[in-house]
């Protein structure tokens, strides 16, 4: 499930991860608690944090985590995320990728 993506300081952008077995068959995560982060590296503090009680959504077993103006506006450079998902039953999954945030010359 781990995606790196790209985008541009500021932007607004929507980060849809969709949630399988190893075996492609889709798990529902509708009641799981997500949260999703976004730092410099493995174990460091947050400089982003979203969670599903916040402004994630999910619907099925699709989860979207929405990136907006204010959150990447002052970074610039080659970031980590994680993506973590608590079921029902408190089974944990955690998944993980990079960011790439490229600096604008618009202001």
């Amino acid at each position: 499930m781990a995606t790196d993506f790209e985008m541009y300081a500021g932007d607004n952008k929507s980060l849809t991860f969709t949630v399988t077995t190893a075996a492609g068959v889709a798990v529902v995560v509708t009641d799981a608690a997500i949260s999703w982060v976004l730092t410099t590296a493995p174990g460091a503090t947050a400089l982003i944090t979203k969670t599903s009680t916040g402004t994630i959504t999910i619907s099925g077993s699709t989860v979207t985590v929405p990136l907006v103006e204010a959150d990447t506006a002052a970074l610039a450079g080659t970031y980590y995320y994680e993506l973590e998902i608590t079921d029902t039953s408190g089974n944990i999954s955690t998944n993980q990728g990079r960011a790439t945030i490229h600096k604008t010359a618009i202001a």
